[in-house]
């Protein structure tokens, strides 16, 4: 399941469009007027694959617009399979906008309008006039909540569920974008919790202790020792509020991830959407109200200070929805602020615009910024991680690149066929000897290793887009890889032997490897070309064991509370991969409780 990863990031980048099309009822209705009265099928490329919809034509109107077919993914793609066609109805045109960080689904529902009318013998190009009603107005009203939430990703849907569940009766939570997830729903969303079922069933021995001491270190120590220990000790809890109550459904696998001196993390059949879609069912059942398009402007306080309310945007709208008991600030980090980024940036060279993101566009530190506004103290923003191995034309990570996470393993290589870094360590570790390398690396595994995690089968289209971008190749052996990408294959050979010698007899001479040591002795071969992306940044605003947002002086904020990305106080200047999850769905529960009980 892997692949849908790369087809949910990959959605945030936009690409050429294809469509064609064929008319699906035989006999339309001749008529005088505009069209030729009918029903027409199209087809255009979407993001996973074709879209196909039906157009159903008057002599003077496009009156319908049916998506028949489509292998888009659920959640990220609802809005433009639903609000592209209400758009070109209400307008009547084709020059509708693209629905944000959903752009191939959009042009392909877009494509494959315009396939169904071209079949209908309709002139397109008089059809590409802007509408003023082709948008959906939106139109917001000042409003009363007991409870505000800011951003409907993992932390804070599992903050407005756990608000309903303690007594809140009227909670809202504010998206900006026109669907949920934020970057959980981009992400693998594996969840590191020890003393798992899956641990039970393995027999793997693991501890709290242990599971805190590696999240810890991993974060340099310089994370708040006791906000380790909060996310640790209740993370287990989390994965079973998760499975048992939200409905969310996990693999028979567990994930060993760099710094994790066992597997400990499990993870959703359908990855981040495997998480969002049920957290989003069970918060709509609940009766939380999710307002898309809808932007946090402005915190509000009254005079003693207590935060009362939002100050929101939707479109040309604003409004003021009040908040009873208070706000839950879980809007995200600041990966996809360039300008952040550079400010604050003290470690790498550079994160200009040249250092793509692996992020949602959403991803902008709007949320840290509105609370520093009023006063919140923010912690640890020079710490921003890079992830290590990432697809050069999207800049996100490979679903093809599986054995890296899987125990599977693989290797990286420089252009001179040489290893040069652990490849199972932390990302940090990686991302530092990559950038090293003065250009792009290579990551080389074996069909041995693909069969065993059935990768051709489960990553076929991945394999496709990236053979046709350049970036992947297959060959019988290890010189025609090296070849395709002008690699030294003298080293390479060298580098391979090396590696299966230490493979074998358990000890990695060179970079101290100790998981993942599997010997790869034979072709067929697989390449891959990477580079590093900003991933996650680590600092934000501060808080305490009790998610409370904390000012300058130390002191709570009232009713003001934080839980997720947004916040600075968990992972101290290097996050351990699969620890986010954990962090988002804790903080989030405990900062959805106290919002409530005023703890």
């Amino acid at each position: 399941m892997k692949k849908f990863l790369c087809i949910l990031l990959a959605t945030l980048m936009a690409f050429t469009m294809v469509a064609c099309a064929a008319k699906t009822e035989s006999n339309p209705v001749e008529a005088a007027g505009k069209f030729t009265a009918g029903t027409y099928e199209g087809v255009g490329k979407g993001n996973n694959g074709d879209i196909v919809v039906d157009v159903v034509l008057t002599d003077s109107e496009i009156s319908e617009i049916i998506v028949k077919e489509h292998a888009e993914t659920a959640g990220l793609a609802d809005a433009p399979l639903k609000d592209i066609p209400a758009a070109i109805i209400a307008g009547q045109t084709l020059a509708v906008d693209t629905i944000t960080g959903a752009t191939n689904a959009s042009n392909g529902v877009i494509a494959a309008v315009t396939a169904a009318l071209e079949a209908a013998g309709v002139d397109v190009s008089t059809l590409q006039i802007k509408s003023e009603t082709a948008a959906a107005q939106i139109a917001i009203e000042d409003a009363e909540y007991d409870v505000v939430v800011i951003g409907a990703g993992g932390a804070g849907l599992s903050a407005a569920i756990k608000a309903k569940l303690s007594g809140a009766e009227n909670v809202v939570i504010i998206e900006k974008m026109p669907f949920a997830g934020g970057n959980t729903l981009l992400s693998y969303a594996e969840l590191a919790c020890a003393g798992n079922w899956l641990q039970d069933e393995k027999g793997i021995e693991d501890s709290n202790e242990q599971f805190a001491k590696e999240m810890w270190e991993g974060g340099g120590m310089l994370a708040r020792k006791e906000m380790v220990d909060t996310v640790v000790n209740n993370a287990l809890d989390a994965a079973l509020w998760l499975r048992d109550y939200v409905g969310v459904e996990y693999q028979d696998y567990l994930v060993h991830e760099g710094g994790h001196s066992v597997p400990r993390a499990v993870e959703p059949i359908e990855l981040g959407a495997g998480m969002i879609t049920p957290l989003v069912a069970k918060a709509e059942e609940l009766g939380v109200q999710i307002m898309y398009n809808t932007k946090a402007e402005e915190l509000i306080q009254n005079e003693e200070g207590r935060v009362i309310g939002v100050q929101v945007s939707a479109g040309e709208s604003t409004a003021t929805f009040t908040a009873d008991k208070g706000v839950v600030l879980a809007a995200g980090g600041f990966g996809a602020n360039i300008e952040m980024r550079e400010q604050y940036n003290k470690r790498w060279p550079t994160l200009d615009e040249s250092v793509q993101t692996t992020n949602s566009p959403a991803i902008v530190g709007d949320g840290i910024l509105m609370a520093e506004r009023i006063g919140a103290q923010l912690e640890g923003m020079e710490h921003i991680q890079l992830y290590p191995f990432n697809n050069p034309m999207t800049g996100v990570f490979y679903g093809i690149e599986a054995p890296s996470w899987s125990g599977e393993g693989l290797i990286y290589v420089n252009i001179d066929g040489n290893r040069f870094v652990n490849e199972m360590g932390m990302r940090d570790v990686r991302a530092e000897a990559i950038l090293a390398q003065e250009g792009a690396v290579y990551a080389i595994y074996n069909q041995e290793v693909a069969d065993r995690l059935n990768m051709e089968e489960k990553f076929a289209d991945e394999y496709a887009k990236c053979l046709d971008g350049g970036v992947y190749f297959k060959a019988d052996t290890l010189e025609e890889v090296a070849e395709y990408f002008e690699i030294n294959a003298e080293n390479l050979v060298n580098t391979m032997d090396n590696y299966n010698t230490y493979m074998t007899e358990g000890v990695d001479l060179e970079f101290g490897r100790t998981t993942a040591m599997v010997p790869m002795n034979e072709g067929p071969w697989f390449i891959l070309k990477g580079i590093v992306s900003v991933h996650h940044t680590m600092g934000g605003v501060m808080i305490d064991t009790d998610a409370h947002v904390l000012d300058t002086e130390g002191n709570i904020i009232p009713s003001l509370y934080a839980a997720g990305e947004v916040t600075g106080s968990v992972h101290g200047n290097n996050r351990v991969g699969t620890c986010a999850i954990s962090d988002i769905t804790v903080f989030g529960r405990i900062a959805g409780e106290n919002v409530v009980t005023g703890k």
